[in-house]
């Protein structure tokens, strides 16, 4: 979806980015610590790549929630290079993906 829109000329990560929109992020990272809690621990065996990338949703939940302005602070640091930023991040989402199927597969 980031890709997608920043190819269309719109921007969710923008989007998300802005501090009105808190709530917005909140619940999607939730849902991904859902999705993320029912693969690690109904899994057989352990899939420790899943498990690191809930951890990493956690972590964001905890300082955005504890420390809203720093987190938007560190944003409005960066807004020059949103650009590059929302290709990195893009590439980023697909990275976990292909390590996240990758280790399915060894699982296997």
């Amino acid at each position: 979806m980031l890709f997608y829109t920043y190819i269309k000329g719109y921007s969710l990560l923008r989007y998300l980015l802005k501090r009105k929109n808190i709530n917005v992020v909140l619940t999607i990272e939730l849902i991904f610590i859902i999705l993320g809690s029912m693969i690690v621990f109904t899994a057989q065996p352990f899939n420790w790549i899943v498990t690191l990338i809930m951890f990493t949703h956690i972590a964001g939940v905890f300082w955005l929630i504890l420390n809203p302005e720093g987190y938007y602070s560190m944003v409005n640091l960066n807004s020059p290079e949103i650009d590059s930023l929302e290709t990195a991040s893009a590439m980023i989402v697909i990275g976990y993906g292909v390590f996240v199927y990758s280790s399915k597969l060894l699982l296997v």
